[in-house]
């Protein structure tokens, strides 16, 4: 009898532990969407630095910088009782700065899965992107030509607010260099080409439509490494 009194203290001790300190949930990009949509007091947390999140960020994010020393009395003014929804480049920070929320006393905690590199590919809604350049409008007669006059041909559909796009242009504009006259490169901007977009049936950002000889030869979703693309082009 004192045994069992002893475990049931124990595991009560345990529960209101945990209690305390809460829980987080690490969600999908589509799920982290809805349950944020279902929950009109949640509040949404950047934590990516003030330079990145200047460059694009989720409709209604404020941001706390995760690196900063002040973060932990930084999230102090936001209210523990409501929910809080928190995501940052890919995952890393905002599962450590979940943590610590949790360990301030915040009940509920979602990350997003992927962060803005995963959310962005996905073509979701974004604001504080810089605006659109009509000067980067391609007809369907011009990329036409390109894949009939060329014998390989990549397309790359890209996007200024998307972080794979910009993480990986370097390489892009490293093989396009090297391989002028054997393969043609063409960037193709989503925002200022929606009639390619919907032509070509890209719904994620970056596709990349790989042409050999005028033939759709390959399509390929999201980040690419330099090996990769060379695997791709077929060298």
């Amino acid at each position: 009898m004192k045994n069992n009194i002893c475990s049931i203290i124990f595991f009560a001790i345990v529960y209101f532990a945990n209690s305390s300190i809460g829980f987080s949930q690490v969600l999908s990009i589509d799920d982290f969407e809805k349950k944020y949509a279902e929950m009109p007091t949640a509040q949404l947390v950047d934590v990516r630095t003030t330079g990145e999140y200047g460059g694009g960020h989720l409709p209604k994010a404020q941001n706390i910088d995760y690196r900063s020393a002040d973060f932990t009395q930084k999230i102090q003014a936001l209210d523990k009782t409501k929910p809080i929804f928190v995501y940052c480049l890919s995952g890393g920070r905002s599962a450590e700065a979940a943590n610590i929320m949790k360990q301030n006393g915040f009940t509920q905690v979602y990350e997003m899965g992927g962060g803005y590199l995963k959310w962005t590919t996905k073509m979701k809604p974004v604001e504080g992107v810089k605006p659109t350049d009509a000067s980067n409008g391609l007809s369907k007669e011009y990329v036409n030509k390109l894949v009939n006059e060329n014998k390989i041909v990549v397309l790359d559909f890209y996007a200024t607010w998307c972080g794979p796009c910009i993480k990986m242009m370097p390489t892009i504009d490293k093989l396009k260099a090297e391989m002028v006259g054997k393969v043609a490169f063409e960037k193709v901007d989503s925002d200022a080409n929606k009639a390619l977009v919907a032509e070509y049936k890209v719904d994620e950002i970056p596709t990349f439509l790989i042409y050999k000889n005028g033939k759709l030869t390959m399509r390929a979703v999201g980040f690419q490494t330099e090996k990769s693309f060379r695997e791709m082009i077929g060298e």
